[in-house]
């Protein structure tokens, strides 16, 4: 435990993330998976590249628990908010070709419900996350298609916990 576990918690949720949506190809012929490049991104990815997976964390809550015997130390849950962002490539002229924009959403649409789906079987099997006690479901909400990319946004809530130090008193 230290500095690092949120990072290594971040790419943990990347990778499920990626093997999530590496399921499509084989339930839905024709349809892609993860795409190359994806990356944890020191905060909310720009959509300046498609096909891109990225997640980021923040923002991190503390939630007190129960009856606080130590004021100056309470117990506590701290609660780190993750998200993943998968875009996808869509037609961008003015009036798009129907067969074009049909096709990029069934994948931008398989890409979601892989997610939402896969994620949530890994954390009922227990192999979701190593580093987290719980995981909360927050949101998975569309993107509006704009600049020629599409996609979906995946938000959830890890209890990760702190790590110790032994502070010399001054």
């Amino acid at each position: 435990m230290g500095p690092g576990d949120l990072f290594a918690l971040s790419q943990e949720f990347l990778s499920a993330c990626e093997d999530a949506l590496d399921t499509i190809p084989t339930l839905e012929p024709g349809l892609v998976g993860s795409p190359a490049r994806a990356f944890v991104s020191p905060g909310q990815s720009a959509d300046d590249c498609c096909d891109q997976l990225t997640v980021w964390p923040g923002p991190i809550v503390e939630r007190p628990i129960g009856i606080q015997v130590d004021q100056d130390c309470p117990a506590r849950i701290i609660m780190v908010t993750l998200t993943a962002r998968i875009i996808r490539c869509v037609p961008k002229e003015a009036v798009p070709d129907m067969i074009a924009s049909e096709w990029a959403a069934a994948q931008i649409d398989a890409d979601a419900w892989a997610l939402w789906n896969h994620l949530y079987n890994l954390r009922c099997a227990g192999a979701l996350s190593t580093l987290c006690d719980s995981v909360e479901w927050v949101s998975l909400t569309p993107i509006v298609p704009s600049g020629g990319c599409g996609g979906w946004v995946l938000t959830a809530r890890f209890q990760l916990d702190g790590y110790q130090e032994t502070i010399a008193s001054s």
